[in-house]
């Protein structure tokens, strides 16, 4: 959470909100456009309450309504939704090599996109990257606001919003980034694990749009879990440690070997499996590429890799009961070109008898993964911590 240090956004309105506007708000955010009934159902209150605390934040220009003609009874519906240009939002995902920056508006619609690469990882290098891609996204959508927050995603923990606590990609420990990055910029900022903010943005505007709980298991430089209940992120001070990659994951071929699944899923395992059977040192990407082509070491390795992604799959479905799960991240491709070994890793350790999982692969963009830190940053917003 971040705290009232962080410098005033361009408006106080939503210090002002009540609990219960600040709910409808989040209620539009992760729905979209609501009849007042549907409201009143999903925050609880009373049709008096509905105009009574949606009123202000039309007038104010947080929200629209529109008018639509109901067939069945004829009576006009004035449904309500949050006002997308009212105010923009940028989000930024720091990864080992890359800083992907979005400027949003105030429904997470991506504006403009930036990447640039980073040469190197002291916060000083960061926040002049961070300023350079801020100038370029202004330059990439003009007619935008002032963003009047920002997010920032990396793979660590920032467990108050604003010091990196360890980030081990980038050798961090206790950094200050938030302070940092408001003294050169002025836009009020709060850091946030990158598999969070994914699994929010999911939350919003992926599966959980139809699905209240869903689990999003992401593979790639390391292997993250996250989990959706009735439509809130689950999470504690444990949540972006990684703990899932110490689970052992069998093959399931014969004999069957089992490995942690940051030592048999990850891009460095990919890697050193491939020079251990003889071959030259490839990057993941690269290996998983031959085995597209039909290259017979890669399948294989390939299809190995999605067995035990299976069944690292079933296992989480089996505590964590999802309708749905959700695979990302850099590797997530090797799901669908192997989703039938997929499916023989899942089989391997559930019943046939219980309910099919609900497998849904997201194609790897960065973007997806910054605009996840905007998702960060507007909740922020709308709760009165930017």
């Amino acid at each position: 959470m971040a705290d009232s240090s962080a410098p005033a956004g361009p408006t106080s309105l939503w210090t002002a909100l009540s609990d219960t506007q600040r709910e409808i708000v989040l209620a539009l955010l992760r729905y979209g456009r609501l009849l007042r009934p549907e409201i009143m159902r999903i925050v609880d209150i009373s049709p008096g309450s509905v105009t009574r605390l949606t009123t202000p934040l039309v007038e104010a220009g947080l929200l629209t309504t529109h008018t639509l003609q109901v067939a069945d009874t004829g009576r006009p519906q004035s449904p309500l939704e949050v006002r997308a240009d009212a105010e923009s939002v940028v989000g930024v995902g720091l990864s080992t090599n890359l800083l992907t920056a979005v400027l949003t508006d105030l429904r997470l619609g991506v504006l403009a996109t930036v990447r640039r690469p980073l040469t190197g990882h002291s916060p000083a290098e960061i926040v002049t990257e961070l300023a350079a891609a801020l100038t370029d996204l202004a330059g990439g959508a003009a007619d935008a606001p002032p963003p009047s927050c920002l997010g920032i995603s990396l793979g660590g923990t920032a467990r108050d919003g604003r010091t990196v606590d360890e980030a081990v990609f980038y050798g961090w420990h206790r950094v200050p980034l938030a302070d940092f990055v408001e003294a050169r910029l002025g836009v009020p900022t709060i850091i946030g694990n990158d598999l969070t903010a994914l699994t929010l943005r999911e939350a919003w505007f992926g599966v959980g749009r139809e699905h209240g709980r869903f689990s999003l298991l992401t593979v790639g430089a390391g292997v993250g879990h996250g989990l959706v209940v009735d439509g809130q992120v689950v999470t504690n001070a444990d949540a972006e440690m990684g703990l899932l990659g110490t689970v052992p994951v069998p093959d399931g071929a014969r004999p069957a070997s089992a490995a942690a699944a940051m030592d048999c899923l990850t891009n460095e395992a990919i890697e050193r499996t491939w020079v251990q059977r003889g071959h030259d040192w490839l990057a993941a990407a690269d290996v998983v590429e031959l085995a597209t082509a039909g290259d017979g070491d890669a399948v294989s390795l390939c299809a190995s890799y999605a067995r035990r992604l299976g069944r690292l799959l079933g296992m989480a479905a089996a505590f964590t009961l999802p309708e749905v799960v959700v695979v990302a991240g850099e590797r997530a491709a090797i799901a669908t070109l192997f989703e039938d070994e997929v499916q023989q890793g899942i089989a391997a350790v559930r019943r046939a008898s219980a309910t099919p999982l609900d497998v849904v692969v997201r194609e790897h963009d960065r973007a997806e993964w910054a605009t996840g830190a905007a998702a960060l940053a507007l909740r922020a917003r709308v709760l009165g911590q930017l």
